[in-house]
């Protein structure tokens, strides 16, 4: 069935203003490409743990475990998607709930940690590193819960579904390409290298969506934009104002 202007559960295909969003598979290799960054990006830290001269918490290895779990859990769903097996695809996507509800506790925990941090002897430069870096976290818990939440209330809409899982997925990207992008062997600044590899990534579906349906579909029309204009209103604007400090570090 197609409807102009509207997306219906069980259809084949959702056409636009003469766009047709067809089921053809589309993130298949790209759910490989967001895992790849994924554990390249987080193997310095992950080495920590295995080091007996470094001291790791058990908070931080929990973490770690069910952020990698996601974005396992995202590759397998997307392949058993573009494979076909739907049964097995809605029952991983039920299970993902406990997955969203413990790493959603897991970084509130982090994010208290770092705002428990404070220290009045901070100079004012590093005062808004760690602002800027608790607000960052904050916008992380909020879009990752936003779009997950989006993805399971349209889990019936084949096209905003996969895209908002997608960007649920996406939301977190710039919090694993930071713990590279500040180590000293990287010789570009930390900040410019996040938020270009968050966008060149964020971009991509994009750009996937125009070259396979000849359009861009609505959900990354809007998503996108909003995602980059509140990152940059939650890491630059914010932290750097007196109430943004005083948010960050309220004790």
């Amino acid at each position: 069935m197609e409807q102009t202007g509207k997306i219906q559960s069980g259809e084949l295909g959702w056409s636009e203003k003469g766009v047709r969003f067809t089921r053809q598979p589309i993130y298949r290799k790209f759910s490989f490409i967001l895992l790849g960054v994924i554990i390249v990006s987080l193997l310095p830290h992950y080495a920590k743990i295995a080091d007996p001269a470094e001291s790791v918490s058990a908070t931080f290895i929990i973490h770690a475990i069910l952020y990698l779990g996601w974005y396992v859990l995202f590759t397998v769903q997307s392949n058993l998607s573009a494979t076909g097996n739907t049964a097995l695809h809605k029952k991983l996507g039920y299970s993902s709930l406990a997955l969203f509800a413990l790493l959603l506790f897991s970084g509130i925990e982090m994010l208290v940690g770092v705002m428990a941090g404070y220290d009045s002897s901070w100079d004012q430069a590093y005062l808004l590193y760690r602002s800027t870096f608790v607000w960052a976290i904050l916008h992380t818990l909020l879009s990752f819960a936003v779009f997950y939440v989006l993805g399971m209330l349209y889990r019936r809409r084949l096209h905003t579904h996969k895209r908002f899982m997608l960007m649920a997925s996406l939301s977190m990207i710039s919090a694993s390409v930071t713990r590279v992008a500040y180590l000293p062997v990287v010789p570009v600044d930390g900040m410019a290298v996040t938020l270009l590899s968050t966008y060149a990534l964020l971009v991509t579906p994009m750009i996937m969506d125009r070259i396979i349906f000849n359009g861009v579909h609505p959900v990354l029309k809007w998503s996108v934009p909003v995602y980059v204009v509140t990152q940059i209103a939650f890491i630059a604007i914010i932290p750097a104002t007196h109430w943004g400090q005083t948010l960050a570090f309220p004790l």
